[in-house]
């Protein structure tokens, strides 16, 4: 006698996961990482500003700023 389970597929993420996940495979878009560089060159000329008001002329090293904690 056959059997009259059925087998339950397994669930999927769903078409808005599965392409938010092909989107994400693509790495960081333009305008993100446009938007990381212009983070990042803001806090360097501030720290360069703070730098030159302490009377540095050179970056710190690392072990420098562990020294300073």
């Amino acid at each position: 006698m056959p059997s009259m389970t059925r087998t339950i597929p397994a669930p999927s993420n769903g078409l808005y996961d599965d392409m938010e996940d092909a989107d994400n495979q693509g790495g960081p878009e333009r305008d993100e990482t446009d938007a990381f560089h212009r983070l990042v060159r803001h806090l360097v000329a501030d720290g360069d500003s703070r730098a030159a008001k302490a009377g540095r002329r050179a970056r710190r090293t690392l072990a420098q700023m562990g020294a300073t904690r």
